[in-house]
């Protein structure tokens, strides 16, 4: 019966993406800031697959969006290399960094493994303005003001770009579903049997076999895989990428989204960064307030659910269960009754 109501949930919520456009295809705002939902989701969900399930305080996340955004990008404007191409070299290329960068990591554990992953974020962006003038293979990086004028996806002759904003947003909600679905099946698999069962019983999984060290250069490089590819279709979409995407400021909406979602809790993630997003969008009239007040957002939510968005179910109906056990809606049902 669960199942059932889930799946129904999925659908619903997967209709209602699809048959958005009906009603704001003549609004480019709100177009371009749905498609930003679906970008961030497909970021999200990767994240949660190596911090929520496979419990590893990855936090270099954001550095692998971004190579996979400028290998793809590069390639096209320098090579000519097709998006189509582009794309899966950009997330083939961030998945070999994140085993390279696991293998080391992976001698650390807690804090000392989130600082590490955590300096690449930071040391990437002056990597990026070092190779702006086109120190690596003569391609430029474009240095701190980014690289721009990047082809657009197409599709027999259909180009796909922020100036074509309903095409544009199918594109981006087909891509959603082909990893979203991905990385559910990833989650339900062998392979997301035992992330659980290492976060959940790390003992248990040693004694019965389970290597932890390969579970988890696996995690590192299917989580990068995505963020590259999505790092890619986020620069062929808006023409553009650059350093700045590798801010503070971005860092911490982004894991703000896997944190408000629910960790670990499948689709946390998406509902986190649909609602992080469009929150973010309504409070920029509030300029930096706006980032404190998705903190205690954030912040009062794990305090009164510690799942995030997807536990607030399971609050609702222990708060209902609680309410009948003490008789209070029987009793109100039997004064209506009366009545």
């Amino acid at each position: 019966m669960v199942n059932i109501t889930k799946a129904l949930f999925a659908s619903g919520g997967l209709l209602l993406l699809a048959i958005l456009p009906v009603f704001f295809h003549s609004d480019p705002y709100i177009m371009g800031v749905l498609t930003l939902c679906l970008i961030w989701s497909m970021v999200a969900a990767s994240w949660d697959l190596i911090v929520g399930y496979a419990s590893v305080f990855a936090f270099a996340h954001l550095a692998f969006f971004v190579i996979g955004g400028y290998t793809s990008a590069t390639l096209a404007v320098y090579a000519g290399v097709s998006p189509w191409i582009g794309m899966p070299v950009g997330g083939i290329v961030c998945a070999s960094l994140g085993f390279l960068i696991g293998i080391p990591c992976l001698r650390l554990s807690g804090m000392y493994m989130g600082m590490v992953t955590f300096s690449i974020q930071f040391v990437l962006p002056t990597v990026i303005v070092w190779a702006g003038p086109g120190r690596f293979l003569n391609f430029s990086t474009g240095g701190s003001f980014g690289l721009h004028r990047i082809p657009p996806i197409e599709i027999l002759g259909q180009a796909f770009s922020k100036a074509e904003l309903v095409p544009s947003y199918y594109l981006a909600f087909a891509f959603f579903l082909v990893f979203i679905v991905g990385i559910y099946g990833v989650i339900r698999s062998r392979i997301g049997l035992a992330f659980v069962t290492i976060r959940d019983a790390e003992n248990l999984a040693k004694s019965i076999g389970v290597d932890e060290r390969k579970y988890k250069l696996m995690a590192f490089a299917i989580s990068a895989f995505v963020a590259g590819a999505v790092g890619g279709f986020y620069a062929h979409y808006y023409g553009t990428i650059s350093p700045a995407l590798l801010s503070l400021d971005a860092f911490l909406l982004a894991f703000m989204m896997v944190l408000l979602g629910g960790l670990g809790v499948f689709p946390g993630a998406v509902l986190g960064a649909f609602s992080v997003t469009i929150l973010n969008e309504l409070l920029r009239p509030a300029l930096l307030w706006r980032y404190i007040i998705l903190g205690v957002i954030v912040i009062v939510t794990m305090i009164t659910v510690p799942e995030g968005l997807m536990g607030i179910p399971a609050l609702v109906r222990g708060r209902l269960s609680a309410l009948r056990s003490t008789g209070l809606i029987g009793r109100r049902g039997d004064a209506a009754q009366d009545r």
